[in-house]
Order: structure tokens, then sequence, then C-alpha cells
């Protein structure tokens, strides 16, 4: 990476200023020189006052109040149009308004930008609860996720955070059928491995579904048709969707029995009938 090269930020916002302001501080103090704050929160501009109240005289800072909430695919992509009209060649941070990244860490990930042509996203580990996340793996016959490369996986380029050479993106980065969850899933397998660099010993702390809360209807009967969405665009033919379905018939409700007993819930045996119904019933914009 050049000295000259520009650092951008995104995050999305959703009714929690707290939250984005302490990510904000932290991509500020580590050099990042503009960040836009995407607001989807429509709660007729109160997230986004208090955001302005912090951040009014800083002038890296810029809110854009969404009149709908675009789920994540779609405001990043928009986001990401918006800054590429004012820093076509700048590195981009996409980060999750619930995470922060210590100091030092964005520099390893800018780094491995530095004379090499071939990198599209650089991404981090994540430390969420503790536990420190390396590479995770999506199973696209099993829809399942694991930490080690099996037959039939891909690498997850967690959106929890990214870094992203914008003049190398020739595309959205996102695929806009996703609402929230399965995105990051989707681009791992989309996008050759070569573009997509794991900087191990750079850490991004994750809260973790700050605003979804694991566990509540939302995050379950998303998470649910993302899996079936994934199932329909990760197919490569007729045999293979029909594959892919057949399987999830067990995995999913495997997972909804597994995940009702851990939090001692219905809610993620429910999600198995209404992620499906969001994953095959109306286009989502029209279901919030």
């Amino acid at each position: 990476m050049q000295k000259t090269t520009q650092i951008t930020g995104l995050v999305l916002n959703y009714r929690d200023a707290a939250r984005t302001g302490n990510c904000i501080r932290s991509l500020l103090d580590d050099g990042v020189e503009y960040v836009l704050i995407w607001d989807n929160s429509e709660d007729n501009g109160e997230s986004a006052r208090l955001l302005d109240k912090e951040f009014r005289s800083d002038k890296r800072i810029e809110i854009i109040i969404s009149p709908y909430n675009t789920g994540f695919a779609l405001g990043v992509n928009m986001g990401i149009d918006k800054i590429k009209l004012r820093y076509p060649d700048s590195l981009l941070l996409l980060i999750n308004n619930d995470a922060v990244l210590p100091k030092g860490n964005l520099q390893k990930l800018a780094a491995v930008f530095h004379g090499n042509d071939r990198p599209l996203i650089a991404h981090p580990s994540i430390k969420q609860q503790g536990v420190t996340i390396g590479k995770a793996y999506y199973n696209r016959w099993l829809a399942t996720i694991g930490y080690r490369p099996v037959p039939g996986c891909s690498f997850i380029p967690s959106g929890c955070c990214l870094l992203v050479a914008l003049n190398k993106l020739k595309e959205k980065l996102f695929d806009e059928s996703f609402f929230m969850y399965g995105e990051d899933m989707e681009l791992g397998f989309r996008l050759p491995s070569h573009v997509m660099i794991h900087v191990a010993d750079a850490i991004v702390v994750h809260e973790g579904s700050a605003s979804s809360k694991i566990g509540s209807a939302f995050y379950e009967n998303r998470m649910v048709a993302a899996h079936w969405l994934l199932a329909r665009r990760l197919a490569r033919n007729r045999f293979e969707k029909l594959a892919f379905y057949m399987l999830r018939c067990f995995s999913l409700p495997a997972r909804g029995l597994i995940r009702s007993l851990r939090f001692k819930s219905l809610i993620p045996l429910k999600a198995l009938l209404e992620g499906w119904r969001i994953a095959h019933g109306k286009n989502w914009r029209e279901m919030l």
C-alpha cells in the first residue's frame, strides 16, 4: 500500500447510535480519513440526530438517512456507490456497528495490498465473546458452518469486517436478494479464493448480532431464510438445487431443534416455517 492510499469507512446503523459511535471512534483513532454512516433506522431521524450531535464538527463523517430499511446487502452496496463517487481508489473498511477495530489492526489489513495487485478483500480474525475465530467455512450441501475446509465448503469473508479495494470492485459487493445474513456466504463462493485474503494476526472485536439478537425471532427467521436462498444461489444445476433442498429438509430442522434446546425456546423451531415463507414468499421489501 502506498502512503497516499486513502482509507475510507462504511458503517450501517440501525437504532443504535451508542454502538455506532464507539465503532466510528475506533476507525478515526486508527487513521480512517472518511466514514459514511448509512442509517437504516426508520425512526424519524432520531438515531441520526444523536450521531450528528456527536460528530457534527468532524468533517470526516457523513450521515445518509435511508428513507426505508434497506437491509444489510443493499445498504452496503448503496453506501459503496456513494463512496466510490468521491474516493474511487480508496481502501474501504466495511465494519459492523457492534464491532471495534483495535488500534494497529487496520494497518495489518492494509499491508496486504502493498505491492500486490491480486487481493480484492482483506479479512481479519474475529474475537467474539472471548473466542478468536480465524477462517470459517460454509457447506453449501448441508447448510452448516465449520472451521475446517471440507469438500463442498468455501471460505466465508465475514461481512462483520472487510477491507475492500474499491478500484478492483467491478460489480456489486453483495447479492441484494439477501436482506440480512447469508450475503457473505454467497460472496465466498462467488469470488475466486485468491482475491480474498485472511489476515490471521489482524483482530476485530465483534459483539455479534447486537441489533437483531441471536435467538430472537428476527435472527432465527432471517437465518433460516438465508439458508434457503443460498440453496438457490449456490446450486450450479437442477440436480444440485434438488439435492440442496432435500438435505436442508433434514439439516435445518436439526439445527432448529438444537437451538431450541440451547435457548430453551420454541422460536428456532417456529422459524423453520417463517424462514421458508420469507425465502419463497413475497419480495422482502414488501415484508418489512
